[in-house]
């Protein structure tokens, strides 16, 4: 595998581009390893989307009490709404928002690498547990509610149907090394490297480093990446976007 290889115009899309990925990784896989590490991380927004969709939640149960004026904040409605926020706010850290499992290692071709998420099979069956307990406990409610605890109830199945079959599949993923222009973002402060080449998605690749591997990492690459263009960022809305 060389620049000719990665200048040949490969698929952009569909099913020839997954089978070229696979043919690169394992091409990849012959060459001699460089360097390699693995590294759990952990999104720096991995939270946002959990408390703001469960915080609307939880905020619809406060405000149907404080706006009628006579009712309870823990009447049964909104104690519905509260636990639905709670178990989206889990949701979505644990399960959309995981934490990822990269496994990289570097030749002197591309990197080559694994992606999973870290997510033990144990959470998956609380959560579905947790969303068809929500469901029964919403349809019991709707003498008490009327119609409202209907929509409870089929966020909660909902749920529970969406992570039935879900299990951390695990991906791989390569980025050819290109003699051609490109970009090479560095975030020293968080470890992170990102090379974004200008000619094909397999040019494509954020390295997360252990901590005290960064300078290493960027060193072993750097060779390799000459005409390739050098930011350094400060903070991780830069660096990725």
């Amino acid at each position: 595998m060389n620049d000719a290889q990665v200048d040949t115009h490969p698929p952009r899309s569909g099913e020839p581009l997954f089978r070229y990925i696979a043919e690169q990784y394992q091409a990849l896989q012959q060459e001699p390893v460089l360097h390699q590490w693995k590294i759990n991380y952990q999104s720096p927004i991995a939270w946002h989307s959990g408390l703001f969709g469960g915080g609307v939640g939880i905020l619809l149960g406060l405000y149907f009490p404080l706006r009628d004026g006579d009712v309870s904040i823990f009447n049964p409605m909104s104690n519905i709404l509260y636990s639905l926020g709670v178990i989206m706010i889990f949701y979505a850290r644990y399960l959309i928002n995981a934490n990822k499992i990269y496994h990289y290692h570097i030749t002197a071709k591309g990197i080559y690498y694994t992606l999973q998420d870290d997510i033990p099979d144990i959470a998956f069956t609380i959560m579905r547990g947790v969303g068809w307990f929500g469901c029964i406990a919403c349809v019991l409610a709707a003498g008490l509610l009327g119609p409202a605890a209907f929509i409870g109830a089929g966020a909660s199945a909902l749920l529970a149907w969406k992570i039935k079959d879900m299990r951390p599949e695990l991906k791989e993923r390569v980025c050819l090394f290109s003699s051609k222009k490109g970009n090479l973002t560095l975030f020293e402060k968080g470890n992170g490297i990102k090379l974004d080449g200008d000619e094909h998605i397999t040019q494509f690749c954020v390295l997360y480093c252990l901590a005290g591997d960064y300078k290493k990492v960027l060193s072993l690459i750097y060779p390799y990446l000459n005409s390739y263009e050098v930011n350094e960022v400060d903070g991780w809305r830069a660096f990725r976007s």
